[in-house]
């Protein structure tokens, strides 16, 4: 029996994917919109990745931010909305009669891979905190997750830790950087912001997957606890060698890329595994397909 913990994919890009309206994630509720209009749909998509071998899912609420909401004029809905997430994940866990751990997002607050963006330190905790109480005994982990910054990240992790919760945080390699997050720190930098405050799992996401496997070696020599990632289904095959922050990191990835098909982002999953990664999976325009076959690269080559 293998320990190597196996988390699900992309959703917000698989409802897209299954023909759902979902808006820019830039100027909208992006996902969050799926659980007012298609929340069958989205329990559908928990179900697929529980089939596929995730036995880790994360709840719809990655765009239920205070701020996110206030564009649609319905910031008074994050309770409610953030519970429905849930309810959604559990009756697919449900009905999969399957052990399922099930983690709830702490996202950026703002638009994804700005650190320009990111609200002032006592404004972001507070914001976090509101949003990890709702969480709090409701899941199992609570997931910081695509943290552009040092801050970012620190501020979220603070709020979390302050639950019942098992934490795990993850940092955004978006862009086209080795080892470098959009706010220009290293991970090695923003790991030291930590100050020893350590979650039960440090992992990178959103990326391309061999950034990520960049920053697991990096991890790797870091930390004793357990490391991962979960990337896109893309490779970077331009490298830059900016070290300033950026606020255009999407477009730096969209312009750098090669997509992965399912075999070829588990190759890539491989060498993370190889290199210390005990917690993997996808993330942006990884699908349940994905995940099936990472489900079968670590029962054959890892168990």
């Amino acid at each position: 029996m293998n320990d190597i913990k196996l988390t699900d994919g992309g959703l917000g890009t698989e409802l897209r994917y299954r023909g759902v309206e979902v808006p820019s994630h830039v100027n909208s509720i992006w996902s969050a919109q799926a659980i007012i209009d298609a929340p069958n749909e989205i329990e559908k998509i928990h179900y697929d990745y529980i089939q596929a071998g995730a036995d880790h899912i994360t709840i719809n609420n990655y765009a239920l931010t205070q701020p996110i909401l206030k564009r649609a004029k319905i910031q008074e809905r994050l309770k409610d909305l953030t519970l429905q997430s849930i309810e959604i994940a559990r009756n697919a866990i449900d009905r999969s009669n399957k052990k399922v751990v099930l983690m709830g997002s702490l996202p950026p607050l703002e638009t994804s891979y700005r650190p320009d963006l990111i609200l002032p330190e006592e404004e972001m905790y507070n914001k976090n905190k509101e949003i990890a109480d709702i969480l709090n005994n409701n899941v199992d982990i609570i997931l910081c997750e695509t943290m552009s910054s040092g801050l970012e990240a620190k501020c979220a992790l603070k709020a979390a830790l302050e639950t019942d919760c098992s934490v795990w945080l993850s940092w955004t390699l978006q862009g086209n950087r080795k080892n470098y997050l959009p706010s220009g720190e290293t991970i090695q930098e923003a790991f030291e912001l930590l100050n020893n405050n350590l979650p039960d799992a440090l992992l990178v996401n959103c990326a391309g997957a061999n950034l990520v496997g960049h920053a697991i070696k990096k991890l790797s020599k870091l930390t004793d606890i357990p490391i991962g990632g979960y990337a896109n289904s893309e490779n970077i095959q331009s490298f830059s060698e900016n070290r300033e922050r950026v606020d255009n990191a999407d477009e730096m990835h969209r312009e750098s890329s090669v997509p992965l098909n399912e075999k070829e982002y588990a190759m890539e999953v491989s060498k993370w595994i190889d290199s210390g990664a005990s917690i993997v999976g996808g993330c942006c325009r990884t699908r349940p397909s994905h995940i099936k076959e990472i489900r079968k690269l670590i029962d054959s080559s890892f168990s």
